[in-house]
């Protein structure tokens, strides 16, 4: 369903025209919206909630960063030519114990391990722009973005340029729809193409909470539930389907 007229349901059920122009651009709307999807996001356990982030990564990466990550699940590295392989994951305290050299002294080669790392300071404000050592990993801040992003720390660093593809949980695009000479240029997620009345649903949940309504919010809530245990009642039936397999 396109995101403007999805935009303009939310309105017309929640009765706050002002949160939208009358050409229907945005005027507020998309503010309850998105934060109504996240919380979908949140709260869907299906495997449609995951994604697969492919990226290539040169000789010497030590950190991968991700903006929108919520969860890593996996992580897969390797060539066009050898394929690829899974990586297995350790904490940073392991690495960090395991590779205590320097960086220079380590030598570099196929990765082995990934381990999921916080890059927030304390105070949010320091910022540190070299890496010396693994052991020094967590006072690593590469810029000030570190608000937008999660990511992993990889181990040993590798010898040459790979594909390296982060499955997890990611947040959906953000929504929006802008209007210029009469064309709409607009986002899609999973959630404005597949159940649009769920989304249109949590937006109004998240508009119930800012006007303190808690009975609102629990009828909504209660509504949502019913929908989001049907969508993992789907999964469950896919799970268990029969799997044939070949013998030898």
């Amino acid at each position: 369903m396109d995101y403007y007229l999805i935009r303009k349901k939310f309105v017309e059920l929640s009765g706050r025209y002002d949160l939208i122009n009358a050409d229907y651009t945005d005027n507020g709307a998309d503010f309850f919206l998105n934060a109504g999807q996240m919380f979908l996001d949140r709260q869907a356990s299906s495997s449609k909630m995951l994604g697969k982030l492919p990226q290539l990564v040169t000789a010497g990466t030590v950190i991968v960063k991700t903006p929108g990550l919520r969860a890593v699940k996996e992580v897969w590295i390797g060539t066009s030519v050898d394929g690829l392989y899974q990586l297995d994951k350790w904490t940073v305290a392991g690495i960090k114990g395991e590779y205590g050299e320097q960086l220079s002294s380590i030598t570099q080669g196929d990765p082995l391990y990934y381990a999921p790392c916080t890059f927030r300071p304390y105070p949010d404000t320091s910022t540190t722009l070299s890496l010396t050592g693994y052991y020094d990993i967590d006072d690593l801040v590469l810029d000030n973005t570190h608000y937008t992003y999660r990511g992993i720390v990889i181990a040993p660093s590798p010898d040459q340029s790979y594909y390296l593809s982060i499955v997890g949980l990611f947040y959906s695009p953000t929504l929006s729809a802008t209007l210029a000479t009469g064309t709409w240029t607009q986002t899609k997620s999973y959630w404005t193409e597949c159940f649009p009345d769920i989304l249109i649903n949590a937006a109004l949940l998240k508009l119930e909470g800012f006007y303190r309504n808690t009975e609102g919010v629990k009828d909504f809530k209660y509504t949502l539930d019913m929908d989001l245990s049907g969508m993992d009642a789907d999964e469950v039936e896919e799970d268990i389907a029969g799997v044939n397999q070949m013998e030898g």
